[in-house]
């Protein structure tokens, strides 16, 4: 893999993954705050935004946004070009139960786009990273291999099952009727219930097919993943088709979107009337 600089991202993020362990399993309960939103928040995740808010700028000197940090109004950040966006402990919720799908989400995101990213899974140090136009990749053993998403051509070679990555705990049962109707088209259709942004990963590495969201995010929550997914061959949309957009108003709610994998695949034809009440 020959992008040093997401090298040295996914250095970052692994730093910013030994502080989130340095609280994992320890013993002594982590205490937990809520946030206005009414999410938990702990000093891993704290400790892991310090890491990441001030190594970045030395990446690259932009803003860093951060879900741990206080942001600007509207009005200043539509002047940046450029910036980080960030969630240091995406998972919070998994992290709490023990269950090791919480991860580290950076990326950066350009003219309202992510141009790359990089998500770490701090519990088995495996890391994926990518950009359009840069590939993706995924990290293991300090090792790093290309990844692609599957074509509906390999997964019928295949005789395997089409596949939809979703929540554990938001819009589980939308997702499942969505299911349902699917197998009126594709035949075989599973689901498997995975925690934060390793979803858009599943997808990114053909392991899944589909992401439907049918639940709230933040743009901190998908800039990372659709950089990666985009770069394997996939894409992140609205349920109207239309790409997620970053900073472009004064909260940072997501709508419900897709995460797609084939890229060549007639997604909408499939999708457009099966969304149409899951809105």
């Amino acid at each position: 893999m020959n992008h040093p600089f997401l090298k040295d991202i996914m250095a970052l993020a692994v730093d910013a993954g030994k502080s989130i362990m340095s609280f994992y399993h320890r013993g002594d309960p982590l205490p937990v705050m809520t946030k206005q939103d009414r999410s938990p928040v702990t000093e891993a995740d704290y400790s892991a935004h310090r890491v990441l808010a001030a190594g970045l700028p030395d990446l690259l000197a932009v803003p860093v946004l951060s879900e741990e940090s206080e942001p600007p109004s509207l009005d200043v950040r539509v002047h940046w070009g450029s910036y980080w966006l960030v969630d240091p402990l995406d998972g919070t919720r998994e992290f709490l139960d023990g269950n090791d799908e919480f991860t580290v989400n950076i990326a950066l995101v350009e003219s309202g786009m992510p141009s790359l990213g990089v998500i770490y899974v701090p519990v088995t140090g495996i890391g994926y990273a990518g950009g359009p136009g840069l590939g993706a990749f995924k990290y293991k053993n300090q090792q790093w291999s290309e990844i692609q998403v599957r074509t509906e051509a390999q997964r019928r070679l295949l005789e395997e099952p089409f596949r939809l990555v979703a929540s554990r705990r938001h819009g589980i049962s939308e997702v499942s009727r969505l299911a349902e109707r699917l197998r009126c088209s594709l035949g075989n259709v599973v689901i498997s219930e995975v925690g934060s942004s390793l979803k858009f990963c599943h997808v990114a590495e053909g392991y899944a097919d589909l992401y439907p969201r049918f639940a709230p995010t933040s743009e901190w929550d998908t800039a990372a993943g659709q950089a990666i997914l985009e770069a394997a061959g996939g894409c992140v949309v609205g349920l109207d088709f239309r790409p997620l957009a970053y900073n472009s108003k004064s909260d940072f709610l997501n709508p419900f979107f897709y995460g797609l994998g084939d890229g060549a695949f007639p997604w909408q034809n499939l999708l457009t009337t099966l969304g149409d009440d899951l809105e």
